[in-house]
């Protein structure tokens, strides 16, 4: 293929034809240009461009070719014949385009000089005889090639060293005139002759005589050349007898090219052989006559130990170059060995760590079968504890029974001792009698705290008695003088006289306090008392199931002003003697005010003994001694309002419920009333304690303490409850613990206290799991005994039951999903 005209364009057919038409006077100069030309032509081509003007000459640069045999893939050389088409064609072309990029490169450089230039590309498996093969089809008259490589240049260098520029000097047509250049400098001509052409025929058939002439001559030269040009002319000499020897391979590569790293090693070895037998073959003898044909078999000779030497050092190059891929496999061998026995290390390694895995692994599933049998031993124990506590509350119901007899029994002792009392006032001298009676007559309404009324007046006012009117009992709601009030008649076969009546009326009406229910009159004659009218009702009425829910902070609220009540009567000397909720009047039905009434109703009734209601409120040591009311007997009584209170449930109800659930027998939450709206769990813990210390039911803290300074904690302690914000409730707690129940726990699961599964087991310093957020604030409260023993806790250290906890856990998750 040919490129360029003039600048280097392309053309073909009648374009081509005009160029040569138009530069037929200027001679051709063709320029032999290798694949590297990009690097080392440069300084060659300066040299062409100096030598040979522009206006006689034109240059033509050639390029041979050659298709590869062993394609370079990933480090390793492959013969052409183990690969794929595509991929030698893929190759092919990568090495083309190469070697044209090169050639426009130079092409490019020519044409900025203004000099006439085209490439010519041949394809040929060896670029000598390509080189000849084109000197011969286009009569090449002017030829420049490279002597050697750039490195192999010498200032001394007076003949071609590269193979390919001693096989071209050789063969080509001695018409065409050879310059042979190295590194932009000239080496040497090859001159054209027509006459060394026609010699050729009679060089190559000399005889073997003068053959060895030519030998002795040369070797004579060796000896007398300058520095370094004898081991040229060898090298040279050589390389150009093996490259004579050379046979085309089936797949046409040269066999010494694909003989492998054996014959490359041996190499030097064989080409020092041939050239000993062609000594041998032709041993020197002296020349007699001195002819022309023995200077010319000298020179073949020469040519041909140049060619030997030229393959002994390339053989070389290869057996080096060999030694080197060898030295570097030989280093990828040892890298490769040396990783694989890091791997090899690193696969003990994992293998030791995973060996010392399993056995922890071992060791940590025996610990849990430990555990387990541990938990099974203590879920044994659990259930005896269960089985003891169910003969516990057999025991309790019998001796809650022997109490009901005992209270039947105190019942009848009441009895019997208000009998004597009767007696003993009837005994009293009847003058005593008589001058009260004097007294009532001739004082009248003089001097008196309160309004007589007469019978008839009363009768209008409750439209005489009417049923639709009566409240309760014998107590009936009227208007009178345009007042609503409330007349309790007491019944004539329980009333005192009338001048007794009168006395505790008017005690009752000089007691004034904004807590205490005023009194309007009385009516001695009908032994009826009159007072204002509360349209709230009664606490006891507000307790009960029927009615509406009563909020905590109200019922604080109402605690707190029947405290205050209560210690400003205890200030003036007086005893109330019947604190209760049915006496506990609300104003209405938000509950914003409370008034306790009551006051002195007991001494206007003739004493009969204690009513069923009345007695959960009385004081024990009051009836074991039965001497006249005191103010404890009205704290006792406060204490079990408060129980009330807290709990919603009756008297005895609500104090046995409360002890046990400060004994830790039963949890708070289910002691306390949930109709309050969520009591916080502290302040109803804390009002609960107060009242089973106002009882004297907890123990030795309310002994030898004062009514007054038990009434002085109650207000503070209830006050601080009325103003305090709403906080973690006890019936949020009771809800989670009914959920947490429906899924049919086992026993051991329940906190103690909350009664529910527990989340965070703790064994505390009794033995026993609760759970942990309980157990914190039962000893935050003041609490250093066991809730399930009452025994002081030897410790308040808690310590998470990791084994318990597990099987909760498992549990959650094994159990059905509703």
């Amino acid at each position: 293929m040919e490129e360029g005209c003039g600048a280097g364009s392309g053309g073909a057919g009648e374009e081509e034809d005009e160029c040569r038409d138009q530069e037929q006077e200027r001679a051709e100069v063709y320029c032999a240009v290798g694949k590297d030309a990009g690097k080392e032509w440069r300084a060659n081509l300066r040299w062409v461009l100096a030598n040979f003007p522009r206006s006689r000459h034109r240059l033509v640069l050639v390029h041979v070719h050659r298709p590869p045999r062993l394609i370079n893939m990933m480090g390793a050389w492959v013969p052409v014949s183990q690969l794929e088409e595509h991929e030698v064609a893929a190759y092919r072309k990568l090495e083309e385009d190469k070697a044209s990029k090169a050639l426009d490169h130079l092409l490019h450089i020519c044409t900025s000089q203004r000099v006439h230039v085209r490439k010519v590309v041949v394809a040929g498996d060896d670029a000598a005889r390509g080189l000849v093969q084109l000197v011969e089809d286009h009569g090449v008259a002017e030829l420049v090639m490279g002597a050697a490589a750039d490195r192999a240049y010498t200032r001394k260098m007076r003949a071609p060293r590269s193979k390919k520029a001693v096989t071209v000097q050789r063969k080509a047509n001695t018409n065409c005139r050879i310059w042979f250049i190295c590194k932009g400098n000239l080496v040497c001509t090859r001159e054209a002759s027509e006459e060394q052409s026609r010699a050729e025929p009679s060089t190559a058939s000399t005889s073997p005589r003068s053959s060895i002439s030519d030998y002795s001559r040369s070797k004579a030269s060796l000896h007398g050349d300058g520095d370094g040009e004898p081991s040229g002319s060898m090298h040279d000499t050589a390389t150009a007898t093996v490259s004579l020897r050379r046979t085309p391979s089936r797949d046409g590569s040269d066999s010494a090219e694909d003989s492998g790293h054996e014959e490359s090693a041996e190499a030097p070895s064989a080409a020092a052989r041939r050239i000993q037998d062609v000594v041998e073959e032709d041993p020197p003898t002296p020349s007699h006559d001195g002819s022309d044909d023995a200077n010319e078999m000298d020179g073949a000779l020469r040519e041909k130990l140049r060619d030997a030497i030229m393959e002994a050092r390339n053989l070389k190059q290869e057996a080096y170059e060999e030694t080197r891929r060898r030295q570097k496999a030989d280093r990828d061998l040892a890298e490769a060995s040396r990783l694989a026995r890091d791997a090899e290390r690193s696969w003990q390694a994992e293998a030791r760590r995973r060996k010392e895995a399993e056995e922890r692994l071992a060791r940590e599933r025996a610990a849990m079968e430990q555990d387990r049998r541990e938990l099974d031993a203590i879920l044994e124990k659990i259930r005896e504890v269960d089985g003891r506590s169910a003969e516990l509350e057999l025991e309790i119901a019998g001796s809650e029974r022997a109490m009901g007899e005992l209270g039947a029994r105190m019942s009848e002792s009441c009895s019997v001792l208000d009998a004597l009392r009767m007696e003993r006032i009837s005994e009293e001298p009847a003058a005593s009698m008589a001058t009260v009676e004097v007294e009532v007559e001739l004082g009248g309404d003089q001097g008196l705290g309160f309004l007589r009324l007469g019978l008839s007046e009363l009768e209008e006012a409750t439209d005489g008695f009417n049923e639709s009117a009566r409240i309760s009992g014998d107590v009936y709601r009227g208007t009178l003088r345009g007042m609503s009030v409330v007349v309790k008649v007491i019944a004539p076969d329980i009333a005192v006289d009338e001048a007794r009546f009168v006395r505790a009326v008017d005690a009752m009406a000089r007691a004034r306090h904004p807590g205490l229910v005023a009194v309007v009159g009385a009516c001695p004659e009908a032994r009826a008392v009159v007072h204002e009218l509360l349209p709230g009702g009664s606490l006891e009425d507000r307790l009960s199931g029927d009615a509406s829910r009563l909020p905590w902070q109200t019922r604080c609220g109402v605690a707190y002003r029947t405290c205050a009540t209560l210690a400003f009567l205890h200030s003036t000397g007086t005893v109330h003697g019947d604190v209760r909720p049915a006496n506990i009047l609300l104003e209405d039905e938000r509950c914003s005010s409370s008034k306790l009434a009551g006051l002195g109703m007991r001494s206007l009734a003739a004493p009969k003994g204690v009513g069923e209601m009345a007695l959960a409120y009385v004081d024990p040591r009051w009836l074991a001694t039965g001497e006249e009311p005191t103010p404890q007997c009205d704290v006792h009584a406060l204490g079990v309002v408060l129980l009330q209170l807290v709990t919603g449930m009756p008297a005895f109800a609500a104090k046995k419920a409360a002890r046990e659930a400060a004994d830790g027998s039963a949890p708070w939450h289910e002691v306390v009333d949930a109709r309050g709206g969520g009591w916080p769990m502290e302040r109803g813990t804390e009002v609960a304690l107060l009242g089973l210390r106002c009882c004297d039911d907890d123990g030795a803290p309310a002994r030898g303490r004062s009514p007054g300074e038990m009434l002085e904690e109650a207000r503070a302690v209830l006050e601080a409850a009325t103003n305090a914000a709403p906080g973690r409730t006890w019936s949020s707690l009771s809800s989670s613990s009914a959920a947490a129940s429906d899924g049919g726990a086992p026993s051991y699961f329940l906190c103690p206290i909350l009664k529910e599964v527990m989340r965070d087991p703790h064994i505390a310093g009794d033995g026993f799991t609760y759970e942990a957020e309980a157990m914190r604030e039962w000893l935050g409260s003041g609490h250093d005994t066991s809730p399930m023993t009452n025994l002081k806790l030897p410790s308040d250290e808690l310590v998470p039951n990791h084994a318990l906890r597990a099987a909760i856990q498992e549990w959650r998750h094994t159990r059905p999903r509703a």
